[in-house]
């Protein structure tokens, strides 16, 4: 294996501000059972920078290798995987992901770009962290909306399991895989999100979301660099795992480092098998001090079956509140009155707010937010992105800390 060397040199730009009390009471850390010192609430009243030491990243390349043959990508160089691209069930599998992969950029993506260069990036530090929250394996719609993130930090149900070494399999297991993988996607290149139940069989068969995180990150043009599973420690850091030791915690995660193959900018993804409920926040505060610790960050809710509009779901709202500068979600998200009013944030409402689709209650109608859109003059939405697909009357909404928590040097 090649042996090479990456300096990465990182800045992270810090915004002037104040922090609400309200933001980080006691009483509001106290339900997260969270110490004070993981809530980043310090601020500055200038604009300040700070450099972190460079970082030396050794590529992986049968790692990189690997995720571009599941992404149904041709190889960049002679291995062993080079010689399996000839099989049928391979070309076959290659030709259906472009197709599906095109038929979404020029429907969904490409429009997703443009808007966040012209309008969204304008309204938001992109260059923050990005928490994302019921997300199952979708890196895709995080990057294209907040490509200039460093960090992205998903957490979901689905599990984390290693990927077997396809090149070490017979043929029937790999066209059985590919087909497995290419049958998990389908709901993201038609309706741009995952289906619970659907992941639960299809995610079976390709043994985790793994193998749907390497297809979105190579096919963003990116390259694999590492790779290695991970818990959560008392003190809120990072822990790495060895062999079968994942399958054993209360909080397994993983932490792929990927870099722009344009820009060459390093980029780190964790993915964390969770349950963020109530329950499931409360048996886990080594993983509330974790992402706490990464604030100030953007949030990001798309989908989420309106879980958050629920009692069992309160505690990752105050995670949010308390540590986001911007949040950007549809209404599947926060409920609106938990934010409306509040001083110490403002909104921007982007598309048409309707009732939400048959599949869920008329009761998570939210006739204030109704009222908010109709006084507000919403923004153009120039794309579809959740479950309102099929009618494209589609809504977002991007609220902002008026006094936004900095950055710790």
């Amino acid at each position: 294996m090649k042996k090479v060397f990456f300096f990465v040199f990182l800045a992270f730009v810090l915004i002037s501000a104040c922090s609400s009390k309200r933001e980080t009471s006691t009483s509001t850390l106290d339900t997260l059972g969270v110490d004070s010192d993981f809530i980043k609430t310090e601020v500055v009243a200038e604009q300040t920078s700070g450099a972190v030491e460079p970082v030396k990243i050794k590529k992986d390349t049968v790692l990189d290798n690997a995720a571009r043959f599941i992404a149904g990508l041709p190889q960049l160089n002679k291995n062993s995987f080079t010689e399996l691209e000839k099989d049928k069930y391979w070309i076959d599998y290659k030709a259906s992901m472009d197709a599906n992969w095109k038929k979404m950029y020029d429907t969904r993506l490409s429009k997703i770009a443009d808007w966040e260069k012209s309008t969204f990036s304008k309204s938001v530090d992109g260059s923050l962290s990005l928490f994302y929250p019921f997300s199952g394996p979708d890196f895709l719609h995080a990057f294209y909306l907040f490509p200039h993130a460093h960090q992205y930090m998903l957490a979901a149900l689905e599990p984390i399991r290693a990927v077997v070494p396809l090149d070490a399999r017979t043929e029937k297991f790999r066209d059985a895989f590919l087909d497995s993988l290419g049958h998990s996607l389908r709901d993201i290149f038609n309706k741009s999100y995952f289906i619970t139940n659907h992941m639960e069989k299809d995610l079976k068969q390709v043994k985790g979301v793994l193998p749907a995180l390497y297809f979105f990150i190579e096919r963003t043009n990116h390259e694999m660099l590492a790779q290695k599973f991970i818990t959560v420690d008392s003190l809120g850091n990072e822990v790495e795992l060895y062999g079968k030791k994942i399958n054993w915690q209360k909080t397994p995660g993983v932490k792929i480092t990927f870099r722009d193959r344009t820009t060459n900018e390093v980029k780190t993804l964790y993915y964390f098998s969770v349950s963020i409920s109530n329950g499931g926040l409360k048996d886990r505060p080594n993983f509330v001090r974790f992402i706490a610790s990464k604030a100030p960050f953007n949030s990001f809710v798309k989908s989420a079956s309106y879980l958050m509009h629920k009692d069992a779901f309160t505690k990752i709202k105050d995670l949010l509140i308390a540590n986001s500068n911007h949040v950007f979600q549809d209404d599947t998200g926060m409920p609106y009155k938990y934010l409306k009013n509040k001083l110490n944030w403002k909104g921007q409402f982007y598309g048409e707010y309707v009732k939400p689709v048959r599949d869920f209650s008329s009761e998570l109608y939210q006739k204030d937010l109704d009222s908010a859109y109709q006084a507000s003059k919403p923004q153009p939405l120039p794309f579809s992105l959740g479950y309102h697909w099929s009618t494209k009357k589609q809504n977002y909404m991007l609220f902002s800390k008026e006094k936004k928590l900095t950055i710790n040097k």
